[in-house]
């Protein structure tokens, strides 16, 4: 069975300082050097210690696992879209998608008939035949069309580079037949901007259709064979 030793102290000193530590260094050397003697006191405190060594590293170590985690949950939370952020990029690949299919549509899209040529909302079709001008009105209401009206400058000068590249009179949808002198259009509208040659019309000869020439218009017998232009709107490209 252990004894226990209970070594002789030196005098009690109340030295503190070096003293103190060389006094305590001196008995544990005693200590370490007595045989079979066992201090009960200094073990149950040296147990005490590491025990609450061992408890303080567990709970630091518990906390840090928290801190961790309550950081990952933060970081993950703060990368997660929120249900607007989701609304919104659903919204945005859904206007990608219709804008493509826009431009998918309107590539494939026509707004005139084949050989008919578009310009400004509009659809023009330059005959390849001849034909006096009421035949000409016909040829174009049946299509469902008109004889041309021209409203602007610029119109005037887009329906001229077709006269540059053929060469060729054409009937315009302008005539003084009902009432000499005043010209209206096919619609019954009458005239407001023209483009005569100088001197025209002269009526020279009962002239009462114009035609249109690469310097402007002129004033014809109704019965003369000329080449014609068609008109009608254009037809809307489909859009979602």
């Amino acid at each position: 069975m252990a004894e226990i030793c209970d070594p002789k102290e030196p005098e009690e000193k109340t030295w503190t300082g070096p003293v103190l530590v060389e006094r305590d260094l001196g008995l544990l050397r005693r200590l370490r050097n007595s045989p079979g003697c066992l201090t009960w006191p200094l073990l149950l405190l040296l147990l005490f210690v590491s025990l609450g060594f061992f408890m303080l590293l567990v709970t630091t170590l518990v906390q840090v696992s928290r801190i961790h985690q309550s950081l990952q949950r933060e970081r993950e939370t703060s990368r997660r879209p929120t249900a607007q952020e989701k609304i919104q990029s659903s919204l945005d690949k859904f206007l990608q998608q219709m804008t493509w299919m826009n431009a998918t549509l309107a590539g494939l899209c026509h707004p005139c008939p084949w050989h008919w040529e578009f310009f400004q909302g509009r659809c023009y079709l330059f005959s390849q035949t001849q034909s006096d001008w009421k035949s000409s009105l016909s040829a174009c209401k049946d299509i469902g069309a008109q004889l041309v009206i021209i409203n602007s400058t610029a119109e005037q000068k887009f329906l001229k580079s077709w006269y540059v590249r053929y060469n060729k009179a054409t009937w315009i949808g302008l005539s003084d037949d009902t009432n000499e002198g005043s010209w209206q259009w096919v619609d019954n509208s009458p005239l407001q901007l023209s483009f005569w040659k100088e001197g025209e019309p002269n009526n020279h000869g009962d002239e009462d259709c114009a035609e249109l020439h690469n310097d402007g218009w002129n004033d014809s017998k109704c019965t003369v064979e000329n080449a014609w232009i068609c008109e009608k709107p254009s037809s809307p490209c489909p859009m979602l």
